[in-house]
């Protein structure tokens, strides 16, 4: 736990070919749920999705999106769940930043609460260490 997606439009990286590290943008989310979040990074489980076919607003081809999608169990306040976004959202303009030169860019996080009742996990006695 935690389960990260990082979603974006495909011509984000087109505009920015050579420029953006994938990877190092999900370890420097995954630090900020570490840092920020008090979540064991170990925990952290991050992927990224990639829409090919998109249209944001009316299609237009300088249009285009980042989404961050962040899961976590339940039980966190609503300050720090502000203060993580704000956080993971800045990390995000660090990094797309350069995509942003050339495109209409949106990004966006959104927190979800995982039910601890409705999540299982393996190994056993991990669950409690988030």
């Amino acid at each position: 736990m935690p389960h990260i997606t990082l979603e974006y439009s495909g011509n984000v990286l087109e505009s920015a070919r050579d420029r953006i590290d994938i990877r190092r943008v999900l370890v420097q989310l995954n630090l900020v749920l570490e840092e920020t979040g008090g979540i064991q990074i170990i925990n952290c489980k991050s992927r990224v999705k990639v829409a090919e076919e998109f249209v944001v607003g009316r299609g237009g081809p300088s249009q285009g999106f980042v989404h961050l999608d962040v899961r976590i169990l339940e039980g966190r306040s609503g300050d720090l769940k502000e203060k993580l976004g704000a956080r993971l959202l800045e990390t995000l303009k660090e990094h797309f930043l350069v995509a942003a030169e050339t495109l209409d860019l949106q990004m966006t996080v959104e927190i979800r609460d995982i039910e601890r009742s409705n999540y299982f996990k393996h190994p056993e006695g991990t669950i409690g260490i988030d």
